[in-house]
């Protein structure tokens, strides 16, 4: 039987929710059925390390690279290569973005110049597939021939940043949209009706083996040498993850007389904010911003509680991740969180002290965990059936 050919395009393997599901679904899929194409925009990501043999990842696209690296630059760039074309395109790019903030607009895309900085190359297969929202969307409709096109939302669709209209043109292409929770399909059939039968919820995917064995590495001995509780977040140091609430409710704790140590793993354009916020509560001992780590889940693994602040999610891949270790979770009542979780022993708070109070009583008594429930074969089947 002749393989089927799959071509995933992604923005980078950077430390994140999506990427760790797509290497995930990449570790799980039959490679005697499939051969497998993996195009990434960047190259740099702290998770290209962990990516499968079998995965064929296609060359960096060198031109598009001269922006990426530097926007206010490529122009210049451009031009010195004689790249006339390219050189236009960025320019009109810089100056939407320059539209944007003197006219106040919350978001700019600019793809109409942005997708003319790509490598005009040959991209075939019988299935592409857009793993994650905006960019990756647009460029499988422009610049990949397939059979079949499914695109991937990793995000709540009314909290998140995105053009409509753009979309709207550009979902009428694909065959399937996925996204990852039955409320953001919900959402997106709200908000896209002419495209509701297009819509399939294909939860993100953890490898619950593959956290457990790499939770056991080790630590630097000074956070052994610690005393009293911990408490882990993990995500990018962004607004979306409510780190500022995180450190709000830190405050209360210490004021309770709960002397806590919060790590925070993570990086992010929040980070210098989030430093000026610890120090002027003067938490430096209780509140650690640790940074990026390949490897979250020895953090995760010393936590008493593992708390998630959120505002908003797609799905919760690091929630998972704490169910895999068998955690005691306190997070956001948001409707990505109560259909993930259930109605289990976790704790769901919807203000600073509902959180702060949640931690303290899960500091006190132990509820026992269910251990993660793997799903993976039957989001697997699913995955398969949309692949034809």
């Amino acid at each position: 039987m002749q393989k089927k050919k799959i071509l995933f395009v992604m923005e980078s393997l950077r430390i994140g929710g999506a990427e760790k599901s797509l290497l995930t679904l990449l570790s799980l899929l039959d490679y005697e059925r499939f051969d497998v194409d993996l195009l990434l925009f960047s190259f740099d990501g702290e998770l290209m390390e962990f990516l499968p043999k079998n995965v064929n990842l296609l060359t960096e696209d060198c031109k598009y690279k001269i922006f990426r690296k530097n926007r206010k630059m490529a122009p210049l760039n451009y031009l010195k290569r004689g790249d006339f074309k390219r050189c236009w395109h960025s320019i009109a790019y810089l100056i939407g973005c320059l539209r944007q903030k003197l006219f106040g607009k919350s978001l700019y895309i600019g793809w109409n110049h942005v997708s003319h900085l790509f490598d005009q190359r040959e991209l075939e297969a019988d299935v592409s597939i857009a793993y994650l929202e905006r960019k990756c969307i647009y460029f499988t409709i422009d610049h990949v021939r397939s059979k079949k096109k499914i695109g991937f939302v990793h995000n709540d669709y009314s909290t998140y940043a995105f053009d409509d209209n753009l979309d709207r043109k550009y979902f009428n292409n694909y065959n399937f949209i996925a996204t990852v929770s039955e409320h953001c399909k919900k959402v997106l059939q709200d908000i896209f009706p002419e495209y509701k039968d297009k819509f399939v919820v294909i939860s993100n995917m953890v490898s619950a083996d593959l956290i457990r064995s790499m939770a056991v590495e080790s630590l630097p001995d000074e956070v052994y040498r610690r005393e009293g509780p911990v408490i882990v977040t993990v995500g990018r140091l962004v607004r979306q993850k409510g780190y500022d609430y995180a450190i709000q409710v830190c405050d209360k704790l210490v004021q309770h007389g709960v002397d806590v140590t919060w790590y925070a793993i993570g990086d992010g354009p929040e980070k210098e904010r989030l430093h000026n916020q610890i120090s002027k509560l003067g938490l430096e001992k209780n509140f650690s911003i640790v940074g990026a780590q390949k490897n979250p889940y020895k953090w995760m693994n010393i936590a008493d509680v593992y708390v998630q602040p959120s505002r908003f999610e797609g799905y919760g891949i690091t929630i998972a991740e704490a169910k895999a270790l068998n955690k005691k979770i306190v997070c956001s009542d948001i409707p990505e969180f109560r259909e993930q979780l259930g109605q289990r022993t976790y704790c769901y708070a919807n203000s600073i002290d509902s959180m702060v109070e949640n931690i303290k009583s899960q500091l006190v008594i132990w509820n026992s965990s269910e251990a993660i429930d793997d799903d993976n074969d039957a989001i697997l089947s699913h995955f398969y059936k949309m692949l034809g």
